[in-house]
């Protein structure tokens, strides 16, 4: 898996939400992405995702553009957004078994697709209930178990241990490990600097749409707030 990022650039209006950004990652990699509120870290990671069109620019996974070829690179792709829509009447199991149908998976293949996925975050115990019911760690749960369900190279993971308490954080790096450690290509946006620490090797610097710093290899024994605050004018989000 290749995943890069050429010169992409996303405006509304008269902001420039993102500015000739390029960079590339593979498989093994987590890449994390810092920057300060509205440095164009989201707009960034749904292009990446294709949920929204760069105004230039593209994104290629193995190759493929995610621009001109959305349905051919979409089963490669694995998003989880930065939160969870409270639905108030479906179940854990329901919510990932949709998006496994949605993936074009049936019959026993549908059902194996599933149960590895809740295996793997441990959802299986609490798969039965309401998702309105579930505690935030919970509900990141469910939203991982939906971005892995239909086995994609690449995983864009946006804030996916906000609000979580600290053996919570400490389940979701080890998932992200263990993915990495599988082969996927990743890609984690946080405010965490701590988690991002422990589980990237590399890091990417965003400001006002800009890329202003990237760190390569391991990021243990790097002060990640002080580059933050060397590299940025806004407060960390």
């Amino acid at each position: 898996m290749r995943v890069e990022v050429r010169n992409l650039r996303r405006v509304f209006g008269k902001t420039v939400a993102v500015n000739d950004l390029s960079f590339s990652f593979g498989s093994g990699d987590v890449l994390g992405l810092i920057g300060p509120n509205g440095s164009g870290k989201t707009t960034t990671m749904r292009i990446m995702a294709g949920l929204d069109e760069p105004t230039a620019g593209d994104v290629l996974v193995d190759g493929v553009s995610v621009v001109d070829y959305p349905d051919r690179v979409a089963r490669q792709i694995g998003f989880m957004p930065d939160f969870l829509p409270s639905q108030s009447d479906i179940t854990a199991h329901e919510y990932v078994d949709f998006f496994a149908r949605a993936a074009g998976f049936a019959g026993d293949e549908l059902e194996r697709r599933v149960r590895e996925a809740e295996a793997f975050v441990n959802l299986t115990p609490i798969r039965d209930k309401v998702i309105s019911q579930l505690s935030k760690g919970m509900k990141q749960r469910v939203s991982l178990a939906r971005a892995i369900v239909h086995d994609p190279g690449l995983l864009v993971l946006d804030e996916p241990a906000s609000g979580l308490d600290p053996r919570a954080r400490l389940e979701f790096r080890e998932y992200v490990k263990r993915l990495a450690a599988a082969g996927k290509a990743i890609l984690i946006s946080s405010h965490i600097l701590a988690d991002l620490e422990e589980t990237c090797n590399g890091c990417l610097v965003m400001e006002k749409g800009d890329l202003v710093r990237r760190i390569e290899g391991p990021l243990k024994g790097i002060d990640l707030e002080k580059v933050f605050l060397e590299s940025t004018e806004g407060a960390l989000q």
